[in-house]
């Protein structure tokens, strides 16, 4: 980790595969990261739509789901190079970081997830979990 930056990257089979964790925690409740920058592409010239979807928690996810809090993070590339990334600026991820990958095709994806530092406050980073947790506030 450089200047608060650290990087994931990995790979996922497609059709739909189980989701991918990656542990976080690292046993401070303040010392929490956010995700700036979500990279997916193809690992071979293959005409397979693909979307990825980073969640809290390790239930497959169907479908990226906006208004499912548990996703926070989604990214597709085309066969027509119509890509697109959307994070929800208000996440924070406290724990486990969870990747999705949906294709109808065989194939493999490849992701590159960029995060960031965040210290926080103990009450911020229970709010956060809440949310995490698909709870009310």
């Amino acid at each position: 980790m450089r200047k608060g930056i650290h990087t994931i990257r990995g790979q996922i089979t497609l059709p739909m595969a189980q989701p991918v964790q990656h542990q976080l925690f690292n046993g401070s409740f303040t010392k929490n990261f956010i995700v700036e920058k979500l990279d997916i592409f193809q690992s071979s010239v293959v005409n397979n739509d693909t979307t990825v979807i980073l969640h809290y928690d390790n239930v497959l996810k169907a479908t990226a789901n906006a208004d499912d809090n548990a996703q926070f993070g989604w990214a597709t590339v085309d066969a027509l190079a119509q890509d697109w990334e959307y994070l929800d600026p208000n996440h924070l991820i406290v724990e486990d970081l969870y990747v999705t990958a949906l294709s109808a095709n065989p194939g493999t994806i490849n992701y590159i997830i960029t995060l960031k530092r965040k210290t926080t406050t103990l009450p911020q980073t229970i709010m956060a979990e809440i949310k995490a947790n698909q709870q009310s506030l």
